[in-house]
């Protein structure tokens, strides 16, 4: 048996824990819009109501606090973090990939929380998350990374375990279905995008050198806040109430930290394993927030959803096996 190369098991294991950690800012998402009691005994949440307006400003404010800890962190993280990003303008296809990286994790965030706020989370998330599969025959057509059969197939185990996950009771209501349904498939696309550009971005290229990810992740997350905070000028009015404020910035700034971490992680992953690896690996994310939203929420899980969690739990754990064996 091959070993599996240190800086391959390093970026797996990087892109798991990114996967866990935007799973529990799944929940704390859930928990803006939906009233819960947290651990079947504290009542919280349903602060905010699922229009626009409210879901730019909050992906406006998450963004910013990001990017600002994240600058606060980067010489720490990165010691050439800004000269980094003086150096960026000097390399016009560089700063274009970066640029695109940006406005691609913009809108697939802005469409996936319409989604979000228009049918029920679990038929969004499942159809969100076709963009592993995106990603796949899009870096198999620009990086020419023909995905073997087992990864085909065990892709195929991993998205029928998200389906099943995600499944949700037919009474659950949808305000918008057709609206809701085109923003998931939209925040699919536009995530399978990030991806590939993001890997033109954080891999050296024949006229470039790639970009570390800490200034490539404070590039793309100051550029989401800009984006998010233009877009609130012509969206509609903000209705949070007064009161529901502390806790809604509270909230937000543990999900800007969970986020933060797992995007930090996720593109280091990337750097290290490519984009169509990240991405299979990155599809565990739905079960694990039904298992956060189980344990913390009280959300049961039906017994679909428990089968799901299984098969995607035992693709990963092929997909890492057959990996590591160098197949």
């Amino acid at each position: 048996m091959t070993p599996l190369p240190s800086s391959k098991l390093l970026g797996i294991g990087l892109v798991l824990l990114s996967a866990l950690g935007l799973s529990a800012q799944n929940v704390i998402l859930r928990l803006f819009f939906t009233h819960s009691r947290l651990f079947g005994q504290i009542p919280f949440g349903g602060f905010v109501t699922p229009q626009l307006g409210n879901v730019v400003l909050l992906l406006a404010l998450r963004m910013a606090i990001m990017a600002l800890l994240l600058a606060g962190l980067a010489p720490w993280l990165y010691g050439k973090t800004f000269a980094a990003l003086r150096a960026l303008p000097a390399t016009p296809k560089l700063l274009g990939t970066v640029i695109a990286s940006g406005v691609c994790l913009f809108l697939g965030l802005t469409l996936l929380y319409t989604a979000l706020s228009q049918i029920a989370a679990g038929v969004a998330i499942a159809t969100f998350f076709i963009y592993p599969a995106i990603t796949v025959l899009l870096a198999w057509q620009l990086f020419h990374q023909l995905p073997r059969p087992y990864q085909l197939w065990l892709m195929v185990v991993i998205f029928t375990g998200v389906v099943l996950t995600t499944l949700t009771p037919s009474s659950e209501l949808a305000s918008n279905p057709v609206l809701g349904g085109i923003c998931a498939l939209g925040a699919g696309l536009s995530f399978g995008l990030y991806g590939i550009v993001a890997e033109l971005s954080l891999k050296s290229q024949p006229s470039y050198s790639g970009l570390h990810p800490v200034p490539f992740s404070l590039v793309t997350f100051a550029l989401v806040a800009v984006l998010a905070s233009l877009t609130l000028l012509i969206s509609q009015p903000i209705t949070i109430a007064p009161a529901a404020w502390p806790p809604v910035l509270i909230m937000t700034l543990c999900s800007a930290i969970l986020t933060l971490i797992a995007y930090v992680f996720n593109n280091s992953g990337i750097s290290l394993i490519g984009a169509s690896l990240t991405a299979l690996l990155s599809a565990s994310t739905p079960a694990l927030t039904a298992l956060f939203a189980w344990f913390i929420l009280q959300e049961v899980l039906q017994r679909q959803q428990v089968v799901g969690i299984g098969l995607v739990t035992v693709g990963i754990a092929m997909l890492s096996l057959r990996s590591q064996r160098g197949d």
